[in-house]
């Protein structure tokens, strides 16, 4: 009897792990844009888990939603590859001065999340 109790926990905890994992790739969606400076051009790219552009490939990590006091914001932690470099950080919509990603090329801001 206490076999068939562990055996229906550990399905139970498994459908609710892939139940989680099912919603949170629902709801994370980044829409991000980008300015190629070479060419002047604009690109506006939605992506919900990895996004190849060119040379650059995205991948989502998190998005969150940032409330402090008054402060509200929306941070989207993001994986960018370029050929054999990898950059690893947070991209804010409204305070785009803590983006840390710089390139000579392009310039990437977050525009929803």
């Amino acid at each position: 009897m206490q076999y068939h109790w562990k055996k229906l926990l550990i399905i139970l905890f498994l459908n609710s792990i892939f139940i989680y994992q099912i919603k949170s790739n629902e709801i994370s969606n980044t829409k991000l844009l980008i300015l190629d400076k070479s060419s002047s051009s604009k690109y506006v790219i939605d992506f919900s888990n990895s996004y190849k552009f060119r040379n650059l490939s995205f991948e989502l990590i998190s998005c969150k939603n940032i409330e402090f006091d008054k402060y509200l914001d929306t941070a989207a932690l993001l994986k960018i590859i370029q050929n054999d470099n990898i950059f690893i950080g947070w991209f804010f919509k409204y305070t785009d001065e803590l983006n840390l990603y710089s390139n000579k090329i392009y310039e990437i801001s977050l525009t929803d999340c």
